[in-house]
């Protein structure tokens, strides 16, 4: 007995969602049909692809997860095959996975410049926390994902795409706003307006001026970059956001920077893709569009 397509299609559909029922309905065969292609391909293998747990979603096994690379890249490589010669135009649904911030701020922008030039693509952002991307890389959910700087993870590759620029800025109103010669020290008893707590980029601006400021007083905070944003033009503090996501304010004069002696935060950002797998002809096209947008000089500002 020799594997089968079908079967592939089974084992990765199972790996994926976690459950024979729910791969059935997406494969649109039967669950008995899928319970058997699944059986029928650990036979083969002469090992499980699954352990089983009473009221807990089936759980690839290590031989599953060594497996599925080469599984996820046979499947690649026969949709190619099946529905498109490499020099016919782009074609499909892309979901593209990004941390909050890049959703918010230059990756619409660029979806939109792919789509003109590939106008049978439709794309998906998802905006999600750097974890949960991680884990739908690992899973293969996703083929393409934007985040912050992270340290090395297994099974995902990391390409440097651009450095993000944060920047203090203020509402017109605000005591400092258009004063020369600002220290870190001026900044001393005013308001903040910030992201969580356990925001990385909040976390690493708290230990930046800490030794100078202590506690920093955060009058407002907020999981989401743009109800920060508001929070200052309202008045409510200082902030440090993006300067993608705050020129178009500058430039109109709803906010004010903050020119501070001595402080300055970047970040790269990053490209993260599964590792040892073959991607689709519509990811890899949309990885080396974002690669050749890596450092966008005359990147306009975010209305």
């Amino acid at each position: 007995m020799k594997v089968s397509l079908r079967q592939l299609q089974v084992f990765d559909a199972v790996a994926t969602l976690g459950s024979v029922t729910r791969a059935a309905a997406k494969l649109n065969m039967s669950q008995s049909a899928a319970s058997s292609a699944l059986t029928d391909l650990q036979i083969i293998l002469g090992r499980p692809l699954f352990a089983h747990a009473k009221g807990r979603p089936l759980q690839i096994t290590d031989e599953g997860k060594r497996l599925r690379p080469m599984v996820r890249s046979i499947l690649g490589e026969m949709q190619e095959i099946e529905t498109a010669k490499s020099e016919a135009p782009l074609s499909g649904r892309l979901v593209v996975g990004a941390t909050a911030m890049i959703a918010e701020t230059v990756l619409p922008r660029l979806c939109v410049e792919f789509m003109r030039r590939h106008p049978d693509v439709r794309i998906m952002v998802q905006a999600e926390s750097v974890g949960d991307l991680f884990a739908r890389l690992e899973r293969f959910e996703l083929e393409t994902a934007l985040i912050e700087i992270f340290p090395d993870v297994e099974g995902i590759e990391l390409t440097k795409w651009r450095t993000d620029e944060l920047i203090l800025v203020v509402a017109p109103e605000h005591p400092l706003a258009g004063r020369d010669g600002l220290t870190i020290q001026d900044l001393a008893g005013f308001a903040w307006c910030a992201r969580e707590q356990y925001s990385s980029t909040s976390a690493r601006l708290r230990y930046m001026l800490h030794e100078e400021l202590g506690q920093l007083p955060i009058a407002f905070e907020s999981t989401s970059n743009w109800a920060v944003r508001h929070a200052v033009i309202a008045g409510g503090g200082i902030g440090c956001l993006s300067r993608a996501l705050v020129q178009f304010d500058l430039d109109n004069g709803r906010l004010r920077q903050l020119h501070v002696a001595g402080f300055s935060y970047t970040r790269a950002l990053s490209l993260a893709r599964p590792k040892n797998i073959t991607r689709g002809r519509l990811a890899r096209a949309f990885d080396a569009f974002l690669l050749e947008h890596n450092e966008a000089a005359d990147e306009r500002p975010i209305g």
